[in-house]
């Protein structure tokens, strides 16, 4: 029982610091190029240069930094996965099914999902979203916890050594039969 009392307080700060989170870094988007488009006009002043030129080497070079965040985070995510591989907790199959569904689950729930909810609906997006990611992985024989530190939980990745996400051990997954 004191379990819940902890865990759950914890969890509706948690939650509502994803919202809080993913808000400011809309803002921060929004923001951003338009302070890029002061650099931009300065750049080209002071060296005689197209503004719409200078403009779009900013937003190239902004895109390609973008692309390459997003091939490292794969990376990463692929990493974390072949070591779950090597240390038999999970399959090169379930591997394979944990990022299809990953992928399925990102281009269902983008950070606009968010954008324009309350703090009390974001919240409610949040639980449905991690209530998804636990029933798509138990029936799938996988612990939800090598799901969702790939979607959504990744600051509580290091929980996973230290007893699980939110007092949530991670449990032996089967090894089918090949």
């Amino acid at each position: 029982m004191l379990n819940k009392k902890i865990v759950l307080p914890v969890l509706a700060v948690a939650v509502l610091g994803v919202g809080v989170a993913f808000t400011s870094l809309q803002a921060h988007a929004q923001t951003s190029s338009n302070s890029f488009s002061g650099l931009v006009q300065v750049i080209a002043q002071k060296f005689g240069l197209e503004q719409s030129k200078v403009q779009s080497v900013v937003d190239d070079y902004r895109n390609q930094q973008k692309q390459n965040m997003q091939q490292n985070k794969q990376q990463k995510e692929q990493d974390r996965l072949d070591a779950l591989v090597q240390e038999g907790k999970i399959t090169d199959a379930q591997k394979k099914t944990i990022l299809d569904e990953q992928a399925k689950l990102k281009s269902e729930y983008s950070p606009d999902t968010f954008k324009n909810l309350t703090p009390d609906q974001k919240k409610q997006q949040f639980q449905k979203e991690q209530d998804e990611i636990k029933s798509w992985a138990k029936s799938q024989n996988i612990d939800p916890i090598y799901v969702m530190s790939g979607f959504g939980m990744r600051g509580f990745r290091g929980n996973i050594h230290r007893g699980g996400w939110f007092g949530h051990k991670p449990t032996a997954t089967p090894t089918p039969a090949s």
